[in-house]
C-alpha cells in the first residue's frame, strides 16, 4: 500500500502554470470586486423544512449512529492491532481514508457528522453515570479543551505526514488507542462539553458542516439552507481558528514533501532523520501559516467599527472553504485510488487468507478518473474554495469593518486568500 498521497497521485495541469496560476488569481479578485460592488449587505436566502427532520432526529436514529460508530471503531482496532503488520492490512486505508478524508464529505453533506457517530461519547456518557458526583468537573474554560483539540490534530498529521511509519497498522493503533482514552477520560470527567471543545475530529467536522445544506433554522428544526448561512455565524472559538490554520498548513506541508526538491533531499537520508527533517519543516510551514494569517488580521484591525476590540477570531469561518478547498484538492485522487484499496483490502482483514468479499485476486483501477478529470477537480475545488472564502469574508466584513473602509479593511484577508490560492496551484503542478 502506498500512503504517499494527496498531491503525490496528481499529473500535469492541462494548461501552463502560468496561466493557472493567473487564471485562479483573477478568479478570485474579480469574485471580491463583484461582491464588494453587487452585495451591499449578506443575504441570509430561504430556510426549507425538510419532511425527513424527524426521523433525522428521532432518538432511534441518533443510537443507530452511535452503534455503527462503535462497531466501526472495534474492528479498526481489533484489525489493527492484530491483523497483520504489514501493507495488506487494510486499517491505515480506513482510517486515513475512509475516517479522515471521508469526513470532508460526510461532513458537507450531512452535517457535523463526527458528532453523531463518535463511539467515545456514548463511552463517555456511560463512564461518567458511574462516577460519583462529588468527582465530575465542569469545563469551565474553553482554553483547556482548545490545547487539546490542536494538540491532537497537530499529532495526527505528524503521524500522518512526518512519523517513520504512517502506513504501520500498529502505528495507527496506538493514535486510535490514545484518542479513546484520553477522549473517554475527558467525556467522563467534564461531560459532552468536553467532546465540543477537545475533539479535534469533532470541531474539524464541525467547521466543515457551517458550507453544509442542511442545517438548523431558528426554532431548532433541521432545515435545507443557503450553504453561506452557516459561515456567517458567530465568532469563532480562539482553538477553532487555530485548528483550521493547522489543517492549512498540513495541506501545504504534504503538497511541499512532493516537490522535487524535497523527494531528492529526502532521498539521500534515512531514518530517523528523514523523520526529524520532516517534522521541523511540518512545525516551520506551521508557524509560518500562523504568521501569515496573524498579520492579515493585525492589519484589519485598524479598520474595524467602534466597539469591535479586534478580528482574531472574526475571519476564522471564511478560511473554512479555502480549508476544504485546499482537502478535496489534496486528497482527491488518494481517495479515489487508495479508496479502492481499503475495500480489496477488507476481504482480509487478517491476513488469514479469507474472501470475505469475494473479490480476491482483484486490483485497483487507475483508469478512471484520467488525469484531465483529476486536475480540473484539483484547480477547481481550490478556486472555488477561494471564492466562497472571499464572499464569506465580505459578509463578515459588512459586520466588523467601518463602512467608510469596507473595501480597503477586506484587502488584508484578501491578498492572504490570493497568495493561499497561488501556493495551492503550484503544488498541485509539482510533481
Amino acid at each position: 500500500m502506498n500512503l504517499a498521497h494527496g498531491l503525490g497521485e496528481r499529473s500535469d495541469l492541462p494548461v501552463p502554470l502560468w496561466l493557472a496560476l493567473y487564471a485562479a488569481a483573477a478568479a478570485v479578485l474579480i469574485a471580491f470586486f463583484a461582491v464588494s460592488a453587487l452585495r451591499p449587505k449578506p443575504r441570509a436566502g430561504r430556510e426549507v423544512p425538510l419532511p425527513l427532520a424527524g426521523l433525522a432526529d428521532a432518538r432511534i436514529t441518533r443510537a443507530l449512529l452511535r452503534i455503527a460508530g462503535l462497531i466501526a471503531l472495534g474492528v479498526l482496532l481489533a484489525v489493527a492491532w492484530f491483523g497483520a503488520d504489514d501493507s495488506h492490512n487494510p486499517a491505515p486505508v480506513w482510517f486515513y481514508v475512509w475516517f479522515w478524508v471521508g469526513l470532508i464529505p460526510a461532513s458537507l453533506l450531512f452535517g457535523p457528522f463526527w458528532r453523531l457517530v463518535n463511539p467515545v461519547r456514548p463511552l463517555a456518557a456511560i463512564l461518567r453515570r458511574c462516577l460519583p458526583r462529588g468527582v465530575r468537573r465542569e469545563l469551565r474554560s474553553d482554553a483547556a479543551g482548545n490545547v487539546v483539540a490542536v494538540g491532537g490534530m497537530i499529532a495526527f498529521l505528524w503521524l500522518e505526514l512526518a512519523s517513520a511509519h504512517p502506513g504501520s497498522p500498529r502505528a495507527v493503533a496506538v493514535f486510535a488507542t490514545i484518542y479513546v482514552v484520553v477522549h473517554a477520560i475527558g467525556g467522563t470527567l467534564f461531560g459532552p462539553r468536553w467532546f465540543a471543545q477537545a475533539d479535534s475530529f469533532e470541531i474539524y467536522s464541525g467547521l466543515i458542516a457551517a458550507m453544509s445544506p442542511f442545517g438548523r433554522g431558528s426554532a431548532g428544526r433541521l432545515v435545507l439552507r443557503n450553504p453561506l448561512t452557516g459561515l456567517r455565524g458567530g465568532r469563532a472559538a480562539p482553538g477553532h481558528t487555530a485548528l483550521v490554520l493547522v489543517v492549512l498548513g498540513g495541506a501545504m506541508f504534504d503538497g511541499f514533501s512532493g516537490l522535487p526538491l524535497w523527494t531528492d533531499l529526502t532521498g539521500l537520508l534515512r531514518q530517523p532523520v528523514t523523520s526529524l527533517l520532516a517534522t521541523a519543516a511540518l512545525l516551520v510551514l506551521l508557524l509560518l501559516n500562523f504568521r501569515a494569517y496573524r498579520e492579515a488580521i493585525r492589519t484589519t484591525g485598524a479598520y474595524l467599527r467602534p466597539g469591535v476590540s479586534n478580528a482574531d477570531d472574526e475571519f476564522t469561518f471564511p478560511m473554512v472553504p479555502i480549508m476544504v478547498g485546499y482537502g478535496v484538492a489534496h486528497y482527491f485522487s488518494f481517495a479515489v485510488f487508495e479508496g479502492q484499496l481499503g475495500w480489496l483490502l477488507a476481504t482480509d482483514p487478517f491476513g488469514r487468507g479469507w474472501d470475505l468479499l469475494g473479490v480476491s485476486g482483484a486490483s485497483v483501477d487507475h483508469a478512471v478518473p484520467g488525469p484531465a478529470v483529476i486536475s480540473a477537480v484539483q484547480v477547481g475545488a481550490i478556486v472555488l474554495g477561494h471564492v466562497i472564502g472571499v464572499v464569506s469574508a465580505h459578509d463578515r466584513a459588512l459586520r466588523v469593518v467601518r463602512a467608510d473602509d469596507l473595501r480597503s479593511g477586506q484587502y488584508p484577508m484578501v491578498t492572504l486568500m490570493v497568495v493561499y490560492t497561488g501556493i495551492a496551484i503550484v503544488l498541485v503542478s509539482a510533481g
